[in-house]
């Protein structure tokens, strides 16, 4: 056939060029063009007579194939199989999609993380702006030999160098990939479904698909762009996931494949490669052998199925290592197939979850009782994160917004926490036990050290959607300004309520003489005091006389304040009025914030002052345009806080006496209201200030032990029990928290001795 082709057009090209020497011999007249005219026509003729006789030997010779085999068909309908499946990969990258449909989902699909101060695993969360409830860890890197094997086994001439996007120029290239495909691939495949047709009689035969097709099909799985995606519609997709991953040695490629791919299925859930090799094997991908690498290839062709019966998991277990032996052996790109081969043989069944011996000290034992809790990361950080996972999320999601970080900016990949992950599992283990019996719908309890290390944290049921009004505890922070403005503990104040006090600006109301208190009465008390008219007016005693001085706060002050304690004023309220009334809303976290913030500048002038940090850092990988940097970065919260020169000068030396000695009125034995805190022997607490309205009750202050500094914020919401019983509960919480840090090995003991029982 190729012959007759070639006959035809070496007589066509005879045929022109016999016509070209004719007229070139011709002279321009009116015979000679006669004559040549005849001419060309005779050799037209002549030569169409032989061409259309090739032509019709062609026919004849097909006619005689036809009338003997029907070998030609199958031939005919693989190269228009070919020809079409060309056809749909041909062409350039569709980039809008990309950006707008594609890599989008591929970010929110990301789980961070989670790790505690000694870099110990904890689980993953979903990102703060995820759409899904089943998201897995980034794939930062992966492991060669991994990487080998898989493209050895499914797509051995796949080339990330390659920028072909035109089948022709793909012909003409030195590579026979591009757009995704194998160009060879096409045809191979045709070839196949034919033979099985010849043979089997039907089309019941999947094609081998590239990894572009596989991480194509994996997707539209999971984010289906309509109700249903055809095969067409997903083949014309190649070339636009391969091209916009396929940077850096395909590193987008291979994480997001490996992160969508599922390599472990629990609970009719999957998690991908590196979520896999933390349960399985309690490693993060680079620290697998070469015998895991080789298990985990053979997973991504079987995924294991933990929600099966004993029997069938070891069943799972066995057809999984003999694929990865078969792997190993008949593969070319591995080295030393013995060595790995003996050590797939010595892995003995996995008993799930694995955990690294750092963490089972946390957890003590995995029994059947407790192991589902651990079978997949978002459920091991359920367990050991406990009621801090809903905080470790609010506190991401708070300095998401702080630092710009979108799918168009940066991809969160880990976040290590602020504290230690085993005595905090501890303690909520130890609280539950003591509080099981309280009436409590609503609690936090937090408390941080002099270094802004968490070193406790329980919460249940705070949501911080709707933060609480701070009420009483607006005490402590209108006094540093009061006392930055001049004022000391003798200073007298109006005794009225915030309400009453509005007016007094104008002049329109007076303060009787036996109204006036001083400020530590002031701070001491249960009443809203110092309300706005403490900004405005004071009383003081001197040698000048018994005066009533107008010096009102200046804006400037009030704003340093609200800017270095992180305070939001309500909407259209003046700032005075909310500090006033205690009208600021702020979460619990927010006030351990604060609450550290201000107890570490008064009483710990001489130490480095570092913030309470729940996130001690993150790493995250920047993203441009459609691309995720391969190189990680991380944004640390470690170094010391910094706080304005203006708000400096709110503790100087002698504002920092003045301060002290007003803040200790409420345990100090004279004016305090309480003196019960007084009974902790262990510890000496320096001030603390309670507000109980509107059923929040609220207990914030600082203790000191072994001359270090712990401040703390006990936070109950309940409008079912009465402020007596609230103010019960508050001391009993305290207590059994400062029991669980005097003694830790105590706290430790009880919880081995649930799960051990005995």
């Amino acid at each position: 056939m190729v012959e007759l082709f070639w006959n035809i057009k070496l007589k066509l090209s005879a045929m022109l060029r016999e016509v070209k020497w004719n007229i070139s011999i011709r002279k321009y007249d009116f015979q000679s063009i006669k004559e040549s005219t005849s001419i060309i026509f005779n050799i037209f003729v002549i030569h169409s007579i032989i061409i259309i006789s090739d032509i019709v030997k062609f026919l004849n010779f097909i006619k005689s194939i036809l009338i003997q085999k029907l070998i030609f068909i199958p031939l005919i309908f693989m190269l228009l199989l070919f020809a079409i499946y060309i056809s749909f990969v041909n062409g350039q990258p569709d980039n809008q999609f990309f950006n707008e449909k594609v890599f989008p989902k591929l970010y929110y699909d990301t789980a961070i993380d989670i790790r505690d101060s000694k870099d110990r695993f904890a689980g993953t969360i979903s990102n703060p702006q995820s759409t899904t409830h089943n998201p897995s860890l980034f794939v930062d890197s992966v492991p060669t030999l991994f990487w080998s094997l898989l493209k050895e086994k499914y797509d051995p001439k796949l080339n990330f160098e390659n920028n072909v996007t035109s089948f022709y120029q793909a012909i003409l290239s030195s590579t026979s990939y591009y757009n995704g495909i194998d160009i060879l691939a096409p045809l191979t495949e045709s070839k196949r479904i034919v033979t099985h047709l010849i043979r089997e009689y039907n089309l019941d035969l999947k094609p081998t698909s590239t990894l572009t097709q596989q991480l194509i099909n994996i997707f539209i799985k999971k984010y289906p762009f309509n109700h249903s995606t055809n095969n067409i519609e997903r083949l014309k997709l190649a070339k636009t996931f391969f091209h916009e991953l396929k940077a850096n040695n395909g590193a987008n490629f291979k994480a997001w494949l490996l992160s969508h791919k599922y390599f472990f299925i629990v609970n009719g859930k999957g998690y991908g490669f590196k979520d896999c090799a933390e349960i399985f094997f309690g490693k993060d991908v680079d620290e697998l052998s070469n015998a895991q690498e080789a298990i985990l290839v053979a997973m991504y062709d079987r995924p294991y199925n933990l929600n099966q019966s004993i029997k069938e998991q070891k069943k799972s277990w066995d057809i999984i290592k003999k694929s990865a032996i078969d792997i190993v052996n008949s593969s070319k790109v591995v080295k030393k197939h013995y060595k790995i081969v003996s050590d797939i043989e010595k892995l003995s069944f996995p008993k799930l979850p694995y955990f690294p011996d750092s963490l089972m000290e946390v957890v003590g034992q995995i029994t059947s009782r407790n192991q589902e809790q651990f079978t997949s990361l978002p459920t091991r950080s359920d367990t050991l994160l406990q009621s801090s996972k809903d905080v470790i999320r609010q506190e991401l999601d708070k300095l998401f917004r702080e630092y710009s970080i979108s799918p168009q900016s940066r991809l969160v990949t880990k976040a290590t926490i602020n504290f230690e992950l085993n005595k905090n599992f501890y303690f909520n283990h130890y609280l539950k036990e003591k509080i099981d019996s309280l009436d409590i719908s609503n609690l936090w309890i937090s408390v941080a050290n002099q270094d802004g290390n968490i070193i406790r944290l329980y919460q249940k049921n705070i949501t911080h959607q709707t933060p609480p009004k701070i009420g009483n505890l607006g005490k402590i922070l209108s006094t540093l300004l009061f006392v930055d403005r001049g004022d000391s503990f003798y200073t007298k104040y109006c005794n009225k309520d915030a309400k009453d006090e509005i007016p007094m600006e104008s002049g329109s109301k007076k303060c009787s003489s036996n109204s006036w208190i001083d400020a530590r009465r002031v701070f001491a008390s249960d009443r809203m005091l110092p309300a706005y008219d403490g900004f405005i007016k004071k009383r003081e005693i001197d040698r000048r006389g018994d005066n009533i001085l107008y010096e009102p706060i200046y804006m400037n002050k009030i704003e340093a304040l609200y800017q270095n304690l992180g305070l939001i004023s309500l909407e259209n309220n003046e700032p005075r009025v909310d500090l006033g009334a205690g009208k600021l809303e702020m979460t619990p976290l927010d006030m351990q914030v604060t609450i550290h913030k201000i107890s570490q500048l008064l009483y710990n002038a001489n130490h480095i002052f570092f913030g309470a940090k729940l996130i001690k850092s993150l790493t995250y990988h920047n993203i441009n345009g459609n691309s995720i940097e391969p190189s990680s970065k991380t944004l640390s919260f470690e170094s010391p806080e910094q706080v304005t020169p203006s708000f400096q000068n709110f503790f100087t030396k002698d504002k920092r006496v003045r301060l002290q000695t007003i803040f200790k009125s409420t345990i100090y034995k004279g004016y305090g209201r309480l003196q019960w805190l007084k009974r902790y022997l262990s510890v000496k607490f320096i001030f603390a200030q309670d507000s109980h309205k509107n059923g929040s009750h609220w207990l914030v202050g600082l203790f000191k032990k072994s001359n270090r500094y712990y401040s703390f914020t006990i936070y109950l919401e309940d409008n079912k029990i009465s402020t007596s019983k609230a103010k019960e509960y508050i001391r009993y919480i305290l207590e059994e928290t400062i029991k669980s840090i005097n003694n830790e090995l105590d706290m430790k003991f009880k919880y081995m001795k649930q799960v051990f029982k005995d």
